[in-house]
């Protein structure tokens, strides 16, 4: 970036008025305005600030970027300040802690959304939409394997079609059926081992989705894995597949049939077929889709304002506005993919707040949405059973969360294989649990890429860098099978890993009372029992709750986040990428069973200052027993 010294006039101009009508509304308006004036001219800084990377900055993201991490490591200074002025004895007012706190977790928020320069127009995710939406819609046809092949087939069956680009406004023609018979068009064999495969073995047999084909000759197709689409079904399939086509260009079209398909349990798909049956794909439906998430972010800062305090709010907005492992990029503008961290979320809060049968429910409906969120129940299951075995009975909230819970499956479940089918459990197990989560990602992060991952030079190491080969029909071909026979190798070590953990855990466990605490310390198990694409690191906001009991966290964690904005800056391949974040993001849940453990860490005090538990009578962490 190189300013002009005109450029340069602007700004310090726009910086120095900025601060005088700043300084003008604070000193000159009446007392009972100041405040809203306050938040208002902070709410102009930011936007000021975020047109300033769109005027004068030429690389946005790496702009924002570097915002993340000054808004990181000014959190952790504002932190520091706090703790010299009570040290001084001239505590900071709590109306000006408040003021700052929220004003920097908004400004993280709006870094998270990128300054409002979302990367694809009209803001709505076309890659993540044609899987959900499509997906969802029409599940009971093609299940988990068919999403790909159906799609391929309808564009041969639309052939040539004319159009109208809502862009430009002009008619364009686009033969369909001659860009998917292109001999290098290949697509993701999801129903076989995962890997491209070439598009004209699909379009041998059309059979397998178009109720319009008839079985061929020579190598015909089982009955029941012909067509389960009506013909009235089949031409809707084919008019939302030619919306999402002609609103995206060929190579981004292409490359979404390289992904790894529709993978959600049958629980979500309740909702997202509910939605997604309601109008055929459109810019504006799919606009309105993306703005679900949306309602669930906000949701979730709610909630844990209402249930922890404006403090927790902030840490939490300013951790996940910053971080670099879920950023918006993967999922911003997308299908109901918030909606598990809600819920997960949500019923922290509900814990805290004693609503103790809702808790359950909440943690149920989020494990069924993901599965991977239920593996923070270690963290209730172990104070429940240190409980069991202290006291030779279950304590009533127990009972309380294990109701609530046990009632939303009740419903959840029969209600999912009414709207996908019986089989889709067994689908999902067979489908995703078995070969889609066997296929290494190069965004996959958990215990299991450290394991994997073999830090190096040349082919042997088995790293991206040096196993690509665009030679072969899937240029990852290599790197999926030295990653899993490296992990296949090391197993035991995992093993190893995660049962010294689980120790660890139980003994952190045996001084907690609060589930809610033990259900945020417990998501080192997603780190260890689950390998998740980087997005779903998002659930690590669980760590925001317990600063209230130990404000010692804010610190470190701002600096995780701006760790892992460097870490993201100064890696090319994804491999090397995902592993760093997923090692200082293990290293930190370690921390934070140290912080519980009842013995202060080198660096600290003996004896924690009252003001640091922060807590009321509803953060019981230590048990009396």
């Amino acid at each position: 970036m190189k300013l002009t010294s005109q450029q340069v006039i602007e700004i310090v101009s726009a910086f120095c008025a900025y601060f005088a009508v700043a300084y003008a509304l604070n000193t000159f308006l009446p007392a009972r305005f100041r405040v809203q004036a306050r938040y208002g001219t902070v709410a102009a800084g930011i936007a000021l600030f975020f047109y300033g990377l769109h005027r004068y900055v030429d690389e946005h993201a790496r702009a924002v970027d570097l915002a993340k991490v000054l808004i990181a490591m000014g959190a952790a200074l504002c932190v520091f300040y706090e703790t010299q002025r009570e040290g001084m004895r001239r505590p900071i007012a709590e109306r000006w802690k408040r003021f700052v706190g929220v004003a920097l977790g908004i400004a993280a928020i709006l870094c998270y959304f990128n300054g409002f320069r979302f990367g694809y127009p009209k803001y709505y995710h076309r890659w993540d939409q044609f899987h959900y939406y499509m997906g969802a819609k029409y599940f009971p046809e093609m299940g988990y394997d068919g999403l790909y092949k159906c799609a391929l087939i309808a564009q041969d069956e639309l052939g040539l079609v004319t159009y109208t680009n809502e862009d430009t406004g002009r008619q364009v023609r686009l033969d369909m059926a001659k860009e998917v018979r292109h001999p290098d068009k290949k697509i993701r064999n999801l129903g076989g081992d995962n890997l491209l495969l070439p598009a004209s073995e699909v379009l041998a047999h059309p059979e397998v989705c178009s109720p319009n084909a008839a079985p061929k000759e020579g190598a015909p197709v089982p009955a029941e894995a012909r067509a389960h689409f009506t013909p009235e079904r089949w031409e809707m399939f084919k008019r939302d597949v030619q919306f999402f086509r002609t609103s995206s260009d060929k190579g981004y079209w292409e490359d979404m049939q390289k992904d790894h398909g529709y993978n959600p349990p049958p629980v979500w798909t309740i909702m997202g077929k509910f939605w997604a049956d309601l109008h055929p794909a459109s810019t504006r439906y799919l606009q309105f889709l993306a703005s679900f998430d949306i309602l669930y972010l906000l949701g979730t800062f709610a909630s844990l304002y209402w249930a922890f305090g404006w403090r927790v709010f902030s840490v939490a907005a300013i951790f996940w506005g910053c971080q670099a492992s879920a950023p918006f990029y993967w999922t911003g503008g997308a299908f109901l993919r918030q909606d598990w961290l809600f819920f997960l979320v949500l019923s922290a809060c509900l814990i805290r707040k004693r609503y103790f049968k809702l808790a359950g429910a909440s943690m149920v409906y989020a494990g069924l949405l993901r599965i991977f969120p239920g593996l923070a129940v270690i963290g209730w299951l172990t104070v429940a059973g240190i409980y069991l075995v202290r006291h030779k009975r279950m304590a009533r909230t127990h009972v309380q969360v294990l109701i609530g819970g046990v009632l939303a499956a009740a419903v959840l479940i029969p209600v999912s294989v009414a709207v996908s089918g019986k089989d889709s459990y067994r689908q999902f197990y067979e489908h995703t649990l078995e070969v889609h989560d066997q296929t290494p990602l190069t965004n996959h992060m958990g215990l299991r890429v450290l394991i994997a991952h073999k830090p190096g030079t040349g082919v042997e190491s088995g790293r991206m860098k040096y196993t690509k080969d665009t030679k072969l029909v899937d240029p990852f071909e290599v790197w999926k099978r030295m990653r899993n026979e490296r992990y296949a190798k090391y197993r035991w070590l995992a093993y190893g890993i995660i049962a010294a953990s689980f120790a660890a855990f139980v003994y952190v466990c045996r001084r907690i009372r609060s589930l809610w605490v033990a259900q945020c310390l417990g998501q080192i198990f997603i780190i260890l029992l689950s390998q998740l694409t980087c997005y779903y690191y998002s659930f690590m906001i669980l760590t925001a709750p317990l600063t209230r009991l130990k404000r010692q966290i804010e610190v470190p964690l701002f600096g995780l986040a701006a760790l892992s904005q460097f870490v993201w800056m100064a890696s090319y391949w994804n491999d090397d990428k995902y592993t760093a974040l997923t090692a200082i993001s293990l290293a930190f849940c370690y921390y934070l069973l140290c912080v519980f453990s009842g013995r202060p860490m080198p660096w600290e005090r003996r004896r924690e200052p009252a003001a640091a538990a922060a807590g009321d009578a509803g953060d019981q962490v230590v048990s009396k027993a």
